[in-house]
């Protein structure tokens, strides 16, 4: 059996949590390559105009145009998941010849059998399930940067410093920028690993060396608590930080 071909693919979902978790099973396809992920169909429309993309894993429910309204202007040559969680539209999903229907939460194994389709579908290959053994377990997310989705794992993070126009993820070896809001990094981020502690920081609750009430140390850097969350904040690091 030959290897699957490289497959580019979108994401169209503006709910943060369920795009994570696609993005989360894609990486565990190495012939998967995830192109960019949308809050919209219309934000979509550049890339699909101007690229080659394979695949695309559509939401229904979206903000202006609907994902099963969408999916009739795509040219049949690119495949649609869609993905939702109403199970009244998977008949319809059907009809619009859609490669395949997730109802979330979308379980990993759920998510594998819709790209054997796909696979089947458009490439004629049988199935390609991944060893789960062989999968890194390490928990992760894709952030964009620099025009392009990084993958980040949970545990190199310091912390995270929003500045004037940007967002920067400190890691152990390296320092990210991203445009995305520190706001919408806090929901991708488990709560029970990092927490808010200040408008512009976000820390990695297990990277904490010291603290006080004013400030937290991570590696040699004094990151200030804000007022408004000095209560939350010492009452998490009295039950987190050992």
């Amino acid at each position: 059996m030959q290897p699957p071909e490289d497959i580019k693919c979108i994401i169209i979902e503006d709910e943060l949590p369920a795009a994570s978790v696609l993005q989360m099973h894609i990486a565990r396809f190495p012939f998967l390559k995830l192109k960019d992920t949308f809050s919209s169909c219309t934000k979509a429309l550049s890339v699909l105009n101007s690229e080659k993309v394979d695949l695309i894993f559509l939401d229904i429910n979206l903000p202006g145009v609907p994902g099963n309204q969408f999916a009739s202007t795509i040219k049949a040559t690119t495949g649609i998941i869609f993905t939702t969680a109403y199970s009244d539209y998977a008949v319809q999903g059907f009809e619009l010849n859609a490669v395949d229907y997730l109802l979330k939460p979308i379980s990993f194994e759920r998510f594998s059998k819709a790209i054997n389709r796909y696979l089947t579908l458009y490439q004629h290959n049988s199935s390609v399930l991944p060893a789960v053994d062989k999968v890194d377990a390490r928990p992760f997310v894709f952030i964009k940067c620099d025009r392009k989705m990084v993958k980040i794992f949970l545990d190199d993070i310091l912390y995270l410093e929003a500045q004037r126009n940007c967002l920067l993820i400190y890691t152990e070896n390296e320092v990210y920028r991203s445009y995305q809001a520190i706001s919408e990094m806090e929901e991708k981020l488990p709560d029970t690993l990092f927490v808010r502690m200040h408008r512009s920081f976000i820390i990695a609750l297990d990277k904490v060396k010291a603290y006080n009430n004013s400030y937290v140390v991570i590696q040699d850097k004094q990151i200030p608590i804000g007022r408004m969350y000095s209560d939350v904040i010492n009452s998490t690091l009295k039950a987190n930080v050992k």
